[in-house]
């Protein structure tokens, strides 16, 4: 009995500390300063687990577009795939990444600092913390605000690594 309530415990909390990264309805440049960079282009996996694969395209000359593919099990519920746009954003050399579903009527953007590793031929993601408490109503704004505080690691949830799998 008792380890069914340390179970049920463990369960709420870890509903409790899981977050989204910040988001806001304004990016942080517009999508035509950075160029598509070719290394984000192909198929990735989180390195601690093979359950979603995410298929990365050049949709255009600086826009991705991201289909993120569940793997169905058998015995339980298969989750639906979905598909992202995301596009750089340049802040004193440190990339980001502005990530958005395409189809809905208020984009919702949310953001990632970004470090591309040569040696798995993948990349890091950084989500910016949910515990951003700002609201932006200009780029130009928010874009100062990540300049100010991009160098803090509390600005940050925990780092997403991510290796190229395939071709």
């Amino acid at each position: 009995m008792k380890k069914k309530y340390l179970f049920i415990l463990l369960c709420c909390c870890s509903i409790l500390f899981t977050g989204c990264p910040y988001n806001s309805e304004v990016t942080i440049d517009t999508p035509t300063a950075v160029k598509i960079d070719m290394k984000l282009i192909g198929k990735f996996q989180q390195r601690s687990s093979d359950d979603v694969t995410y298929v990365v395209k050049q949709k255009d000359d600086n826009t991705y577009s991201i289909l993120e593919k569940h793997k169905k099990t058998e015995g339980s519920t298969p989750q639906e795939d979905k598909t992202y746009n995301a596009f750089l954003s340049d802040v004193d050399g440190t990339k980001f990444l502005n990530l958005f579903e395409p189809d809905q009527d208020t984009k919702s953007y949310y953001f990632y600092k970004i470090e591309f590793d040569a040696e798995t031929d993948g990349f890091t993601l950084f989500p910016m913390t949910d515990y951003i408490t700002e609201k932006f109503t200009a780029s130009a704004d928010l874009k100062k605000f990540v300049q100010q505080y991009k160098n803090l690691s509390f600005f940050y949830g925990s780092k997403e690594e991510y290796i190229k799998v395939g071709k």
